[in-house]
């Protein structure tokens, strides 16, 4: 047997690639040829080892995400983050549809199971979810493990989800959850608005890829701040949807980025257009890494203690 030199030692074998023309590549030459992965795969698997790795606080966590404007794609943004999350993390995730004026969210979501129950029972007993497997009856489950409470229209067609009907869902949500995302649609003119927004740990906000789009964004942020969530505002994480690759785009994310604590870009991809499933396996890489990123900078902020607290009567 000829000696092992230094180098030897030291060499690490090469992953195997995991698509394009570098899986392709190692297969027909039978793994003798091994361009090993490139750039763009070992950036996702860096995201998504920090998504996996980011520690949660003791206080449950409610990312809620809002529209600066309608359809600009608050519901495909939360649905996106939250599946992310739910694939790579071992918590219990939640996605919240606090918008019962339109379809459920399942219809925009690959299912493993459907609920059982309507939300309109959870709402009307205190009582109703005390253990998991009770509130596992008001659940649906997608393919990547994230859990859903889905609103209809009939849930609330006698009364508008309000303050004490999204009170009580999130005393039951947060009894079995860590980690929720509410997808609270747009504007704050919902009844229920006070009431998700004293329970937000982080507000993520999802811009038109406009000026128009991010003027209504910065004023959305005022209006936060009117309503005496300041820290909210402060933390927020401004998603740019649909966005292109025009340099004016990156100059409204810049300016987006100096009224807040982050403002990332989300290409625009036909796998997350309106109405479609939202579905990770999908999507384009560039969309699949925007979302990592957000979800990055949603975990790394688990580490942030809130130095307000809740309003009163939240």
């Amino acid at each position: 047997m000829g000696e092992l030199s230094a180098e030897a030692l030291i060499r690490r074998e090469r992953p195997a690639p995991k698509g394009g023309w570098r899986r392709a590549l190692y297969t027909v030459t039978g793994g003798r040829l091994n361009p090993g992965e490139s750039k763009t795969e070992r950036r996702r698997q860096e995201l998504e080892a920090s998504v996996g790795r980011a520690v949660l606080p003791e206080e449950h966590q409610s990312i809620v995400v809002l529209g600066a404007d309608p359809r600009v794609g608050a519901t495909t943004v939360a649905l996106g983050l939250g599946s992310v999350l739910a694939a790579h993390r071992g918590d219990r995730i939640i996605a919240v549809d606090a918008e019962a004026e339109h379809a459920p969210v399942t219809e925009r979501l690959p299912l493993k199971w459907h609920a059982e129950l309507p939300l309109q029972e959870l709402i009307a007993s205190r009582e109703a979810a005390v253990r998991f497997s009770d509130m596992n009856r008001f659940t649906a489950q997608t393919t990547s493990g994230l859990d859903v409470l889905a609103s209809r229209p009939e849930d609330t067609a006698s009364r508008p989800l309000g303050l004490e009907g999204f009170r009580r869902i999130s005393d039951s949500v947060e009894r079995h959850y860590p980690v929720q995302l509410v997808d609270a649609g747009s504007g704050l003119g919902r009844p229920a608005m006070p009431a998700v927004l004293a329970r937000a740990t982080r507000l993520v906000l999802v811009s038109a890829p406009t000026k128009e789009g991010a003027g209504r964004a910065a004023t959305v942020l005022d209006e936060v701040r009117d309503l005496g969530f300041d820290e909210l505002a402060a933390d927020c994480a401004i998603v740019v949807d649909r966005a292109g690759t025009a340099p004016a785009v990156e100059d409204l994310r810049r300016q987006l980025a100096d009224r807040c604590a982050a403002a990332l870009l989300l290409p625009e991809d036909p796998q997350l257009s309106a109405g479609r499933p939202v579905e990770l396996d999908g999507v384009r890489t560039p969309t699949a890494l925007g979302l990592l990123e957000l979800a990055v900078e949603i975990t790394e902020g688990f580490g942030r203690a809130r130095a307000g607290g809740r309003p009163e009567g939240a």
